[in-house]
């Protein structure tokens, strides 16, 4: 008797213990659901305006960018090879005639690829030759010169193409400025005050204040001639021996800002 006494006692104490623990648990999760819930009241009790501004900057390109590609075609893989060798090795004395630097002197792709015909009669194709391709990044800084040297570079070409020939082609011309950065931060101060004036006008014409900044954001690009216009200056009269040469327009490099922000209003 007595201890049926004892276990019933027991048993009530450790149910008396969990249901403590449950109503615990219970109290956290409504607590931490209160809260959870108040925060996002909070924020949804903001009052806000939403306003973009924008700012360009306009600057003339001190630098060009080449995109070359120095080929050799030959029967033979190894003499394709020697071709393009020779060939690049006076691009190389071009580049170092023209001072510029080797940072600014970069290889992007080599190749070497066979090239062949269709046989109709056997209708198999048949080797006729190999193709090596070496393409080339170059960064000119003296812009003024960019022409001249895109002449003596094509003029490494071989007059016909042939089993066994070689050249240089220009594949892309584009122009930059190495100070971009700066101007862009330029931009970006811009930006944000023709977006705080936007946001003050529009205040003022809704009869409220701004308190301060809830968000800000920015994108920026850089819009750069691609396809400059290529003229050939006219032989001179006087000059036959002269050689046309080649004229690049550079036109502007424009980098654009957009900020996009929030204004706290009371």
């Amino acid at each position: 008797m007595i201890q049926n006494i004892k276990n019933q006692s027991v048993q009530k104490q450790k149910l008396n213990y969990f249901q403590i623990k449950y109503i615990g648990v219970c109290v956290l999760f409504l607590f931490g659901l209160s809260f959870s819930v108040g925060a996002h009241a909070g924020s949804d009790n903001l009052h806000l305006i939403l306003v973009n501004g924008l700012a360009e900057k306009t600057v003339e390109p001190n630098m060009v960018n080449l995109q070359i590609e120095s080929w050799a075609k030959a029967t033979s893989a190894k003499a394709a090879q020697d071709l393009q060798a020779q060939n690049f090795n006076k691009i190389k004395s071009l580049i170092e005639k023209n001072k510029i630097k080797k940072e600014d002197f970069q290889t992007q792709n080599f190749s070497v690829n066979p090239e062949s015909t269709y046989d109709q009669k056997t209708q198999t194709y048949k080797v006729t030759g190999f193709r090596v391709s070496h393409q080339i990044s170059l960064i000119v800084r003296k812009t003024d010169e960019v022409g001249g040297l895109i002449d003596r570079l094509v003029s490494l070409s071989t007059d016909k193409i042939t089993s066994s020939s070689s050249g240089v082609n220009v594949q892309n011309i584009s122009w930059d400025y190495d100070k971009r950065s700066i101007v862009e931060s330029a931009a970006v101060g811009e930006a944000v005050k023709a977006a705080r004036l936007k946001a003050e006008e529009l205040a003022q014409a809704a009869g409220v204040s701004i308190k301060a900044v809830h968000r800000l954001q920015h994108t920026s690009r850089a819009v750069m001639p691609q396809s400059p216009v290529v003229e050939m200056k006219a032989m001179r009269a006087s000059d036959s021996s002269s050689l046309a040469s080649t004229e690049l327009s550079a036109g502007t490099v424009k980098v654009m800002v957009e900020v996009q922000m929030e204004f706290e209003i009371n």
